[in-house]
């Protein structure tokens, strides 16, 4: 009897996909107009200076983008203070976790990840045939301490995320610089998510991108996903040394991110008021929030994020019951923290209609 030819590798029949639920679309489809506070998006949507850029170019589809993504590399180099060439862009901020894999990891090299987190870093390694070093958390926070003991000559990365996804909580700035400190002169990559940055008001929070020069070593991954609500255009970036942005080049593909999103990031680089904007309601709505649950007995990590995890006492029945009443937030369970929701920051009227189906 001939052997069966083997097509598919046999460590993808371990690779649980992501669970992005249905579409939004969908859902309306079934249950008529609905709030999503479950996938962390801007409340305020897109500003409208975005909304003209894409609509300018929109007759331009036919032509590739630019594979390099320069004005858009160009923009936030003014804006962060760094050279152009420090700067990949990518589709989406998950893009570049596979160039990640693509460029660093190799079979049975070692990958510090925090444990849970965002579920992407774990599959990027998995599927590189890596092994993920877990590090669980303590009362909701990174534990630098653990992730340290962890690193060996076999490391080859560790996966951060500043505030965490769905944690909500902070890398501090002290014991931060102390990691990267005692990973002396030969460290692995240290990836440092910062998807949720712009909502941060803790002094005690540094940014990535101003440790670049001293540990060049540091890769910063940011999106336009959430502050500048690009999330459908799938546009995110990396922030690293010269070096570090040339390796994952060469095998990013050509022409990663298109048109219209390439446009988009840079009406939204260039409007900074609108930034504020989104950051001041944000903010606003998220203190408003927490006093509200925080009067009602409900327990949450505080937090640094666009997004909070609350804990209930029954986390399905919760969630059925704002689905019911047109709200859909995100099971705890299905990121790494059973018994509790992850719900976006709404605006103030959807705020009150959520707190309202708590009280019922």
């Amino acid at each position: 009897m001939p052997v069966m030819r083997r097509i598919w590798r046999p460590l993808i029949e371990s690779i649980v996909p992501y669970q992005a639920g249905p579409s939004l679309e969908s859902l309306e489809r079934e249950h008529g107009a609905l709030v999503r506070l479950s996938s962390n998006e801007n409340p305020l949507g897109p500003s409208p200076r975005v909304v003209a850029a894409v609509t300018r170019e929109a007759a331009r589809v036919h032509l590739y983008p630019d594979g390099g993504s320069t004005a858009v590399r160009e923009a936030l180099a003014r804006d962060l203070g760094v050279d152009p060439s420090q700067i990949i862009v990518g589709n989406g901020a998950d893009e570049l976790l596979q160039l990640i894999g693509l460029a660093v990891f190799d079979p049975g090299d070692e990958i510090v990840v925090p444990e849970p987190s965002f579920e992407p870093y774990t599959t990027v390694a998995q599927i590189a045939g890596a092994r993920v070093v877990p590090s669980p958390l303590i009362d909701y926070h990174i534990d630098l301490e653990d992730v340290r003991r962890l690193i060996t000559e076999r490391t080859k990365a560790v996966m951060l995320c500043s505030p965490h996804n769905p944690a909500t909580t902070i890398v501090k700035r002290r014991p931060l610089q102390a990691l990267l400190e005692a990973l002396a002169a030969d460290p692995p990559l240290v990836v440092l998510d910062e998807a949720y940055v712009e909502f941060v008001d803790d002094p005690d929070w540094v940014a990535g991108v101003s440790l670049l020069q001293r540990f060049p070593r540091l890769l910063v991954l940011r999106t336009f996903s959430k502050i500048a609500g690009l999330a459908g255009l799938r546009v995110g970036y990396g922030v690293g040394s010269p070096e570090t942005i040339d390796r994952l080049n060469r095998v990013r593909a050509p022409y990663n991110v298109n048109r219209l999103a390439q446009v988009a990031a840079v009406a939204a680089v260039e409007d900074r008021e609108y930034r504020e904007k989104t950051r001041r309601v944000v903010l606003e709505e998220r203190t408003f929030l927490t006093t509200e649950l925080a009067k009602r007995g409900y327990f949450f990590p505080p937090s640094q994020a666009n997004f909070l995890l609350v804990k209930v006492v029954d986390a399905g029945k919760t969630r059925d019951a704002l689905e019911k009443a047109g709200i859909l937030v995100r099971d705890g369970g299905m990121v790494g923290f059973p018994g509790h929701l992850r719900i976006s920051i709404g605006l103030r009227e959807t705020n009150e209609r959520l707190l309202a189906v708590l009280d019922a």
